[in-house]
């Protein structure tokens, strides 16, 4: 009589066993099939429309489109480049952008845009600037360098750098010579000579200026 009670107490726990597998198989399967048929219900665009209809927001896997009156008036999408499987994002905008700063590079050149100005870099070297007072264009090593001004304050002109000397420059004679009344509608050009001895020359349209260190 012990043996049958043994073998049917070892029965009834082999079958409470078998009852939770099965329930934790069955739990698994009806989660797999919810989750499979969410997928499959998964809209394949959102489409978000204003209180008066006017302007709606599609969003879909191929991009984000602004719409106004069915006139499609910005978009961000994907793009294929070239021939192969590459793809890039692409921003398209009928109006206008608006931000405080824009950066654009690859792997050797950077271009920075704010309202105060705009950068050219390559390979880390400063290779143009353009300010509301001017640009500024010079090479790799910034030795020979071209500035264009035209400042709020004073006078513009245009200069030529070499190795840190002004070499060439142009611009009213206000600029090169102090003249009461201000001489800014004669024009100069100042030449000079860094070899030694060095020398300049100031050329107006009345007459040539040469100067010589001593």
């Amino acid at each position: 009589m012990g043996t049958d009670v043994v073998r049917h107490s070892w029965r009834r726990k082999r079958l409470e066993r078998e009852l939770i597998f099965w329930r934790v198989v069955g739990l698994v399967a009806v989660v797999a099939l919810c989750v499979g048929f969410a997928q499959s219900q998964s809209p394949k665009e959102i489409r978000l429309v204003s209180p008066d209809g006017r302007q709606s927001v599609e969003i879909s896997p191929f991009g984000i489109s602004l719409i106004d009156k069915g006139k499609t008036l910005g978009r961000i999408g994907f793009e294929t480049i070239g021939d192969g499987d590459d793809q890039e994002v692409l921003v398209k905008v009928s109006g206008q952008v608006i931000a405080t700063s824009l950066v654009a590079q690859n792997a050797r050149a950077r271009l920075s845009l704010d309202t105060e100005r705009i950068g050219f870099m390559q390979n880390g070297a400063v290779r143009g600037q353009f300010t509301p007072d001017g640009l500024m264009l010079q090479n790799k090593s910034g030795k020979t360098k071209i500035n264009v001004f035209t400042p709020e304050q004073g006078t513009g002109g245009l200069e030529f750098v070499e190795g840190g000397n002004l070499i060439l420059s142009l611009g009213s004679l206000q600029h090169f010579r102090i003249d009461n009344p201000p001489r800014l509608n004669a024009g100069a050009i100042h030449i000079a000579d860094f070899a030694k001895p060095f020398k300049s020359r100031l050329i107006t349209a009345d007459d040539s200026e040469t100067h010589s260190a001593h």
